[in-house]
């Protein structure tokens, strides 16, 4: 591939926040291909409960089989927890080698860079691709990471060319686009509550969660 984003997350389950926002980036980066990496063994909700990860990996393939240029990894279905996105990228990008990669994550967890392990490592070590969740963004995000590391954000609007880095450094590409109002939280409450999901994902991953009872306790 000449362009690959790589999408991690827990994805507990993947939903229209998901997958909007990675079309929105394919197109504006020009990527061959998004890979979504669901994690093992989440590093930020060590402790709380989490959906088995053969049932996250196999919403994904659902989600993702009809949608060309989105590909799933289980990189990290074997690693030992805690599994951590320094140690995933250069395994990851040698199972899908590209002239450049990047790699994605909404602006809520971006807003929370300097909590992740070896973050100023990881923000070296690839390009990052920031997309607009409605509960941070604009002004309140950034002034929630270092000074040195906001001032490597571009903005890539769709349709435009992309900016290059006058450093050298790899860049925070910040997708301009509307955010899609879904969330896992939301989505898990609905299904305990016995409400309809089928505005939030598509309908063969609707159709898993009520084949194997997901969500039906629990938060």
């Amino acid at each position: 591939m000449r362009r690959v984003g790589f999408f991690g997350g827990t994805f507990d389950p993947v939903h229209r926040g998901h997958l909007e926002p990675a079309r929105v980036a394919m197109d504006a980066l020009e990527l061959d291909g998004v890979v979504f990496v669901p994690a093992g063994s989440p590093p930020h909700k060590q402790g709380d409960p989490v959906t088995a990860f053969s049932h996250r990996l196999a919403m994904l393939v659902l989600a993702t089989q009809d949608e060309p240029g989105f590909y799933v990894s289980d990189l990290e279905a074997e690693r030992p927890g805690p599994t951590y996105t320094v140690d995933s990228v250069p395994l990851l990008r040698a199972e899908w080698p590209a002239a450049q990669s990047f790699f994605l994550l909404g602006s809520d967890s971006f807003g929370q860079i300097t909590t992740w392990h070896r973050w100023a490592e990881l923000v070296d070590m690839i390009d990052l691709v920031v997309l607009h969740r409605d509960t941070t963004w604009g002004a309140h995000m950034t002034a929630e990471v270092p000074d040195w590391l906001a001032a490597r954000i571009m903005h890539v609007t769709p349709g435009r060319p992309l900016p290059e880095s006058a450093t050298g450094v790899p860049g925070v590409l910040v997708v301009e686009h509307p955010p899609v109002p879904a969330a896992a939280t939301e989505l898990r409450t609905r299904v305990r509550q016995g409400l309809a999901v089928g505005d939030l994902v598509p309908p063969s991953v609707a159709r898993y969660i009520g084949k194997y009872g997901l969500y039906r306790q629990g938060v």
